[in-house]
C-alpha cells in the first residue's frame, strides 16, 4: 500500500495480498508476520513463484490453493522444498536462499515441521565472486554526475553518493521534505521515519546544494512544495498522476540511463560486479570505514546497521553528534574532484594556521618566562 496526496493507493501486489488474506487464513498468518511493506512484497512474490512450481510439479491443484500445502506431512514438505532448491539452482536463480525463505516462513507460521537443515544443506555455495561486490569509483561517479543535465538526476546521484541509502529506503516510508533538518552547512535526513530501524543520514554541502537547486526548479515549474512533498518526485506527475513520488523501479531506470557508458560493469553469470544502486552504498561505506577520524559505531548507524549487543540499545547519538562524527569524511564523499581539492586545501590551511598559532603561543610563553627570570 502506498500514499498519494493523503490518499491510499493499492499496487497490484497489495491487491493480491488482500485477496489472498480474505480467502485463506493460512496466507493471512504468513503475510501478517512481516513488518515492512517491502518485505511483504518480496515474500509475496516468492510465495507466488513457489506456488507455480508446486502446480507444475502437480503437488497442488492450483496456484492459490494454499490449504493444500498444509496437508503435506514433514517428509513431503522436505521433499518438495529440496526439489524447489534443485529447480532454482538448475535455473541459475541468483539468490536461492532468499527464494526459499518465503515458503519456509509460510510453513513456520502455520505450525508445520520439516527437516530444515537438510533442505538448507542442499543449497550449493558458489565458488565465485558474488555479483554486486564492487563500489563505483570516484572517477566513475564524477562522470555520471557530470553527465546529468536535469536537476533531479544530479540530486539523485549526489544523494546516493553521500548517504548510501538502500534503494527501498526512498519509499519505506516515502522520504519527504518534513524529514529534513538543517544543521550547519548540511541537512540531516531521517530514514525509515517512525520505525525501529530509523536512523539519521547527513546530506553533505555538495548534495545539499543540488537538493536546493532541484527544489527551486520544481517551484519554478509551478509546484507548491510543502513538508509532505516527496524529496524525489516524478517529473510527469502533473500529467500522469499514478505516483507523485519516485518509486524504486523508476529510480533504477534513471540510474541505468545515467550510468550507461560511464561506469565499467562486468557481467558475471546473471549479475554484474557493480550493482545499479548498491555500488553507491558500497562506496559510501568504504569511505567511512577507511577514514580513521570517523567513529566506527556512527559509521555503522549511518549505514542503517544495528550495533552489536547492548551498544544498539544505548548508543543513541544526536543529530549534531552524527554530523560531527562523519564530518571528517565530507572530503572523500564529495563527488566533484575540484571541490575535493578545495576542501583538502582548506583543511591544510586550517591545520597550518593552528600550528602557527601553537608555535606563537609557545614562543610567547617562553619570552614571558625569560622576562620573569630577569626580573628575579
Amino acid at each position: 500500500m502506498v500514499e498519494k496526496s493523503g490518499v491510499r493507493m493499492y499496487s497490484t501486489q497489495q491487491i493480491y495480498h488482500d485477496t489472498m488474506k480474505a480467502k485463506h487464513r493460512c496466507f493471512k498468518k504468513f503475510i501478517n508476520s512481516l513488518n515492512s511493506v517491502l518485505a511483504q512484497q518480496s515474500y509475496g512474490y516468492h510465495i507466488q513463484k513457489f506456488m507455480k512450481f508446486c502446480v507444475k510439479q502437480k503437488h497442488i491443484s492450483g496456484d492459490e490453493e494454499f490449504e493444500e500445502l498444509l496437508e503435506f506431512d514433514s517428509e513431503k514438505i522436505t521433499d518438495v522444498l529440496e526439489d524447489y532448491v534443485e529447480y532454482l539452482q538448475e535455473d541459475n536463480y541468483k539468490n536461492v536462499s532468499t527464494a526459499l525463505s518465503s515458503p519456509e516462513l509460510f510453513f513456520t507460521m502455520n505450525r508445520k515441521i520439516w527437516h530444515n537443515k537438510l533442505v538448507r544443506k542442499g543449497i550449493k555455495k558458489l565458488d565465485r565472486v558474488r555479483g554486486g561486490s564492487l563500489p563505483i569509483t570516484d572517477e566513475e561517479i564524477e562522470k555520471v554526475y557530470n553527465n546529468c543535465k536535469r536537476p533531479r538526476d544530479r540530486c539523485i546521484i549526489s544523494l546516493l553518493g553521500c548517504i548510501g541509502i538502500r534503494p527501498g529506503a526512498i519509499i519505506d516510508p516515502i522520504i519527504r521534505f518534513k524529514h529534513l533538518t538543517s544543521i550547519e552547512d548540511c541537512y540531516a535526513l531521517k530514514i525509515y521515519d517512525e520505525s525501529r530501524e530509523g536512523y539519521t543520514a547527513i546530506i553533505i554541502p555538495e548534495a545539499k546544494r543540488d537538493l536546493d537547486e532541484y527544489k527551486a526548479s520544481r517551484i519554478r515549474n509551478g509546484e507548491v512544495i510543502t513538508g509532505d512533498s516527496p524529496i524525489l518526485a516524478t517529473e510527469s506527475s502533473r500529467w500522469n498522476p499514478k505516483y507523485e513520488y519516485l518509486t524504486q523501479r523508476t529510480l533504477t531506470a534513471i540510474l541505468e540511463r545515467r550510468i550507461n557508458g560511464h561506469v565499467k560493469r562486468i557481467k558475471t553469470d546473471k549479475d554484474f560486479d557493480k550493482a545499479i544502486t548498491y555500488m553507491f552504498r558500497k562506496r559510501f561505506n568504504t569511505k567511512l570505514k577507511l577514514n580513521n577520524e570517523v567513529n566506527s559505531d556512527v559509521a555503522e548507524l549511518c549505514m542503517g546497521h544495528k550495533l552489536t549487543g547492548s551498544q544498539h540499545t544505548y548508543t543513541k547519538p544526536t543529530i549534531k553528534e552524527v554530523y560531527a562524527a562523519i564530518k571528517p569524511a565530507f572530503e572523500s564523499l564529495t563527488i566533484d574532484s575540484a571541490k575535493r581539492k578545495d576542501i583538502a586545501l582548506a583543511k591544510e590551511r586550517k591545520k597550518n594556521k593552528e600550528l602557527e598559532g601553537d608555535i606563537e603561543n609557545r614562543l610567547f610563553a617562553r619570552v614571558m618566562k625569560n622576562m620573569q627570570r630577569e626580573k628575579q
